[in-house]
């Protein structure tokens, strides 16, 4: 998702830029009476466009390194649960308690958190918006297992790793980063919100300015013009939310 609309946002930007300065190249006989049509107006909504674009790429560069750092934290706690249960399994718990645990273990397990790629194989912080509820989620379902745990005496291993202790402060780690990721989320959707309005807001937008424009120029120069050919074999793309 990333890495092939966040690039079509900036080739239409960048196209956009091209229009203008084809526009401008046919010097006074470009002269629409549609105000958002004008060369000055025009360069106004690029700028707009590819400011807002420029600050949501920081914005999702600057939100990389605390998403990867949760996905490490979480990446091994699948296996980690799985050790845990086996090792409940393994004692004198009840039956009824050890399916309390393994019902957690697989909800935990199974929830299927999964976080779109940028080419560079880290998460893309465009989709961290969606997955957040998932790992939310399943950080309340490993305390929940946790607690399950301490309150059973027949859990006490003498492993480390699967201690309690060693368990609540993972937990606690990873409630941590869940709590500090709303600040990394609302700067790159505010960012993106921006981006978007510009780029594609109904009959302002630089999508739709690009389209009244190619009209203008196909009835200033005639369709089949060299100059009409100029700007309408400029591609434009209002790309698809997802």
């Amino acid at each position: 998702m990333g890495t092939i609309s966040e690039t079509g946002h900036a080739v239409n930007i960048s196209n956009f830029k091209i229009m203008i300065d084809t526009c401008t190249a046919y010097g006074a006989v470009y002269n629409p009476s549609n105000t958002d049509l004008t060369i000055v107006n025009m360069t106004t909504l690029w700028t707009a466009g590819n400011t807002a674009h420029q600050t949501l790429t920081t914005a999702v560069q600057n939100s990389k390194g605390p998403i990867n750092e949760r996905e490490i934290l979480f990446k091994p706690a699948d296996k980690l649960v799985t050790r845990t249960l086996n090792y409940f399994q393994s004692t004198k718990a009840s039956a009824e308690i050890k399916l309390d645990a393994k019902g957690l273990a697989d909800r935990f397990r199974g929830f299927g958190v999964g976080v779109e790629k940028l080419e560079d194989g880290s998460p893309d912080p465009a989709d961290v918006s969606t997955s957040h509820q998932s790992y939310v989620q399943k950080a309340d379902t490993f305390k929940q297992l946790i607690d399950l745990y301490a309150s059973d005496a027949n859990y006490a291993p003498n492993e480390t790793e699967l201690a309690i202790t060693s368990l609540t402060t993972l937990w606690t780690n990873i409630k941590t980063l869940n709590d500090n990721i709303g600040g990394i989320i609302a700067p790159v959707e505010m960012a993106r919100i921006a981006r978007d309005e510009a780029l594609y807001a109904q009959g302002t937008g630089i999508v739709d300015v690009s389209l009244a424009c190619k009209d203008y120029v196909t009835g200033l120069f005639g369709a089949k013009s060299p100059e009409a050919k100029l700007i309408t074999g400029i591609k434009i793309r209002r790309i698809k939310k997802i």
